[in-house]
């Protein structure tokens, strides 16, 4: 008996490794519901959106303002807050462009977990979606390392306050 449960404890271990090995990401969802948001035909909205890691913190809340499917606006919503220039801060212009993110970003960690000089073993992305318009709500990106790291992959980013400009966009 002794040695089942050895044996049991073996096993569990060796699938919980191999979890964390490689990229866990599930594409399928990712085009399916990139394919259901691209059929909305929505070219005309706003969202707000809050991107942190643990390399740089957490970063302001910022909104979006798009117009025919281009950023017309982004602007900070704190007014404690003073950014002297966009480009300091990580945003996402339009829906096309985190799609976009999420898809560069499993490519470039598919490349960084099969680099021999690579220290990172495995990797994940979680993305929650909308369930009526298939916007990302939520985006996680996490890194597996054999040893701990400070600093290492940790990014968390929330898509909210998402509305469809009724007056250009009539779905």
């Amino acid at each position: 008996n002794l040695i089942i449960i050895l044996m049991s404890l073996l096993l569990i271990s060796c699938s919980d490794s191999d979890e964390l090995a490689g990229l866990n990401f599930d594409r399928n969802t990712f085009e399916k519901n990139r394919a259901l948001w691209e059929v909305n035909k929505i070219s005309n909205y706003k969202f707000s959106q809050v991107y942190s890691s643990l390399s740089i913190g957490s970063q302001p809340e910022l909104t979006s303002i798009v117009l025919n499917n281009e950023l017309d606006t982004i602007f900070v919503q704190s007014k404690f807050v003073s950014v002297n220039s966009m480009g300091e801060l990580t945003y996402f212009g339009t829906v096309e462009d985190i799609y976009q993110y999420i898809e560069n970003k499993a490519e470039q960690l598919e490349i960084e977990i099969n680099s021999s000089q690579n220290i990172m073993k495995g990797a994940a992305i979680e993305i929650t979606y909308d369930e009526v318009l298939h916007y990302p709500t939520e985006i996680k990106c996490s890194g597996y390392y054999d040893k701990p790291l400070l600093g290492g992959l940790s990014i968390n980013i929330v898509f909210s306050d998402f509305e469809v400009n009724p007056q250009q966009d009539s779905n």
